[in-house]
């Protein structure tokens, strides 16, 4: 088959296409998986006492069945369900800052043990704060259509709520109302997490 002809040609396009869907739905798997609740706390990072926290919190078990996990809290547009290219590529400089960050901190043994995790919780915590506050809650407005929210017995959730939909640009700090949303550190002592952490070990 001669190169400049018209078959060539559409077969030259047809294996970019093939590889090209191929490479989107690999990054695509390897994104989601690389976000799991189950890989941020127990395949790669020193998240013990973050992933305990997060198993007692009111995302991890709910009345509904549906779970957020860690991506859908803390990775940009990752709760958004109608992401566009352009947010999508946002979303992946997202995890990438998040997962070298994480990398560094693995390497660096920052977060390696239990009492290391509960010192730098504080500044850990205060950081996402900060960066929820920046992006006006735009993770939890994805999940939550609040505007929809509705309960004869407490008519006062919807007022509360009303004009805090995803589109909305009023300023809002959902984990004022909400503080073990996403993480419940009651009851986590130190001696109670740090027996936690080596039973595996002795097993």
């Amino acid at each position: 088959m001669e190169k400049n002809s018209k078959w060539y040609l559409a077969g030259i396009c047809l294996i970019g296409v093939v590889v090209g869907i191929v490479f989107v739905g690999v990054l695509t798997s390897v994104v989601h998986w690389a976000g799991t609740p189950k890989f941020c706390g127990e395949f790669c990072h020193s998240m013990t006492v973050t992933y305990q926290a997060y198993q007692k919190g009111q995302h991890f078990r709910t009345a509904s069945g549906a779970t957020a996990g860690c991506s859908d809290c803390h990775l940009k547009n990752h709760s958004n369900e109608h992401v566009g290219p352009i947010d999508y590529v946002a979303l992946l400089l997202d995890k990438a800052h998040a997962g070298s960050v994480s990398l560094i901190g693995q390497i660096q043994g920052s977060l390696s043990t239990v009492e290391k995790q509960i010192e730098k919780r504080p500044h850990m915590a205060e950081a996402v704060h900060q960066q929820m506050i920046d992006r006006n809650f735009s993770a939890c407005r994805g999940c939550h259509e609040v505007e929809k929210m509705y309960n004869p017995k407490k008519p006062m959730v919807a007022a509360i709520h009303k004009g805090m939909g995803p589109d909305s640009e009023k300023k809002v700090d959902c984990l004022a109302c909400h503080p073990t949303a996403g993480h419940d550190y009651t009851g986590l002592g130190m001696e109670d997490l740090v027996a936690k952490t080596e039973e595996p070990a002795k097993k």
